[in-house]
């Protein structure tokens, strides 16, 4: 019978070498799919669930902004987190219905759409300015990009229906689409895209801005739009919104 002969050092220290690699071949794999795991945990958190948290607000604000309206209770100065108007853009179809809220930050932005306190109110003179999500919290603004001119934007209040339309801003260097630093707040301005803040406004303006591109927030994207149309409640659906059913309704 024949005897192995007993490995070298050299044999031995190759052999622990070989299994020290393989140890750390094996740990590093097990941390890769660990933080694959923890990443898609986190993106599934990012899209999923705070898209949850998103529609229950929504529920709740589309009730009562309707409880208050039947009530006839307007608020002059809503407080931040509240519904102020419900947004609807037939381009997206007749589901997309947003409660927008007043305030932008973080706690309001989460409930919805948010109107940024100081700017015009719906109808008004001046730039009605609202900030939306893009790709979290039920991403509102997701599709803000395929907004093209002559598109209607539809706000409801308690008494009228008001429809902008996207289209560049007469006078001014605001086009219906743009993309911004996030440092130039003159988009919002009540004479949008010129430096005088305190320029006094002539137009009943419309401004929506969200992060781009999605999932970044490099950039802002702008649209803006003006207000070409506006009737009671009581006379029915606006043009823009004729021939479907209402989700909301």
């Amino acid at each position: 019978m024949d005897i192995a002969a007993p490995p070298t050092s050299h044999e031995a220290r190759s052999t622990r070498g070989q299994g020290h690699w393989r140890t750390v071949i094996r740990g590093v794999g097990q941390t890769m799919i660990t933080a694959g795991v923890i990443v898609l945990l986190f993106v599934a958190y990012e899209l999923w669930w705070t898209g949850l948290t998103t529609k229950r607000d929504q529920h709740h604000l589309f009730t009562q902004i309707h409880q208050q309206w039947n009530r006839g209770q307007l608020l002059k100065d809503p407080p931040l987190g509240s519904g102020i108007a419900i947004l609807r853009i037939p381009r997206f179809g007749a589901k997309y219905v947003f409660v927008i809220v007043q305030g932008t930050a973080t706690a309001d932005l989460i409930k919805g759409p948010g109107h940024y306190p100081g700017t015009a109110m719906p109808g008004h003179k001046g730039n009605f300015a609202v900030a939306g999500h893009r790709t979290t919290y039920e991403h509102p603004f997701y599709n803000l990009n395929q907004l093209k001119s002559g598109d209607p934007i539809v706000l409801e209040t308690a008494k009228t229906w008001f429809t902008y339309t996207v289209e560049d801003i007469p006078g001014t260097h605001a086009k219906a689409q743009e993309i911004v630093a996030p440092t130039d707040i003159q988009v919002a301005y009540p004479v949008p895209d010129q430096p005088n803040a305190a320029l006094p406004p002539t137009q009943k303006v419309l401004t929506f801005t969200s992060c781009n591109p999605r999932y970044s927030a490099a950039q802002r994207i702008v649209v803006h739009a003006l207000l070409t149309q506006q009737q009671p409640k009581r006379a029915g659906l606006p043009p823009a919104l004729a021939g479907y059913r209402l989700a909301g309704s």
